[in-house]
């Protein structure tokens, strides 16, 4: 009888250890890297998609994509990116060990398979996902250029809703990150239109912004992030006329506006493409001195980075001097890098990302 008792229980605590190994196997499987456990979210793109539950290898073939997620503090996890900035390599510097992604920026499919990449972030250019899935990679959209925001408000909630789509894609302590960002990104742009958003179309400057891939005449067009972030900031964007993303006007067009401002892209080196240009000399912006470069720091500012609310009070400064002189632009850049990135940096650090050079 005794024996009979304690083979019952041998074989209940058997049965229990069984049960939770089996429980935390599935557990373990469901969640572990290179299980194939997936999740379904809505990309930038209103796709309903299958992403990896816990993407480790991933490759952007949209810059602003991999800012995204250096930024909220998964770097490692890039296997592809575009080249990063001199400051992304200072203060993010696990990006080195991501590859570089080549022009045409349409992705190699073999290379990806070769690097066993689990996520591609794309933007929609036609075919572009379909070639990923029909080699079993999942993807999702990073940024689209066809859901372009018609209104600053509508440009605000894309631009949160964009950070809050990589935070959900990253994990929750990365999410918190991205709700972060999303409270700094309200309160700076509604500080600046309490200011801004009083000030009369005609006494906001006539501004000209260029310099996109290197070029003067390459401008972004109407509802794109120029357009919004320089009437946030209390400008006039000229090229607003022009109903694209991306644009490309003519000298004489410029000519005609006759800018107060020009800005030019922080892709661009230096301000000598305009300013030691004889074809630009009788601008108003050029004979005034009105004519900058707008800074790079983990990114170029004027290309949806996560810097953009620095740019909106860059911009505010410039446009309204009076209106923002007690904005101290250097104790914002370093209050934004240590409290939003997680980094430190020093006055001359923000004075070398103001002035477009890279670090010492």
């Amino acid at each position: 009888m005794k024996k009979k008792i304690i083979f019952s229980l041998l074989t209940i605590i058997f049965s229990v250890c069984m049960i939770f190994l089996i429980f935390f196997g599935l557990n373990y499987q469901s969640t572990s890297q290179g299980t194939g456990a997936i999740r379904i979210i809505t990309d930038m793109d209103d796709n309903q998609i299958e992403v990896p539950a816990d993407p480790r290898r991933i490759a952007c073939m949209h810059a602003v994509s991999s800012e995204k997620i250096v930024i909220l503090g998964k770097g490692d996890r890039l296997v592809l990116s575009m080249k990063p900035s001199p400051w992304m390599i200072k203060l993010f510097p696990e990006v080195k060990n991501s590859r570089i992604v080549d022009a045409p920026f349409t992705g190699n499919i073999e290379r990806m398979l070769n690097l066993k990449v689990d996520l591609v972030l794309y933007s929609p250019y036609p075919g572009e996902a379909e070639k990923y899935k029909a080699a079993g990679i999942k993807t999702a959209c990073g940024f689209s250029p066809h859901k372009r925001p018609r209104s600053i408000e509508e440009y605000s909630d894309n631009f949160k809703r964009q950070i809050i789509f990589f935070g959900e894609l990253l994990g929750p302590d990365e999410k918190v990150k991205a709700e972060k960002y999303c409270k700094y990104f309200d309160e700076k742009t509604n500080k600046i239109r309490l200011i801004t958003s009083k000030i009369s179309k005609n006494k906001r400057p006539a501004v000209y912004y260029g310099g996109r891939s290197g070029g003067m005449l390459l401008s972004q067009g109407k509802a794109s992030v120029m357009h919004w972030d320089t009437e946030i900031a209390g400008g006039n964007f000229l090229t607003q006329s022009m109903d694209n993303n991306f644009t490309e006007v003519n000298l004489e067009q410029i000519f005609a506006w006759d800018p107060d401002i020009i800005l030019i892209s922080g892709w661009c080196g230096s301000t000598d493409v305009v300013t030691h240009n004889p074809n630009w000399a009788s601008l108003r912006a050029v004979r005034n001195g009105k004519v900058y470069l707008i800074p790079q720091g983990v990114f170029a500012w004027d290309f949806a980075s996560g810097e953009s609310p620095l740019l909106m009070i860059y911009l505010a400064k410039i446009f309204h001097p009076e209106l923002f002189k007690n904005w101290n632009i250097t104790d914002e850049m370093k209050k934004f890098y240590a409290e939003i990135y997680g980094k430190k940096i020093s006055d001359s650090d923000a004075e070398r990302i103001l002035n477009h050079l890279p670090p010492m």
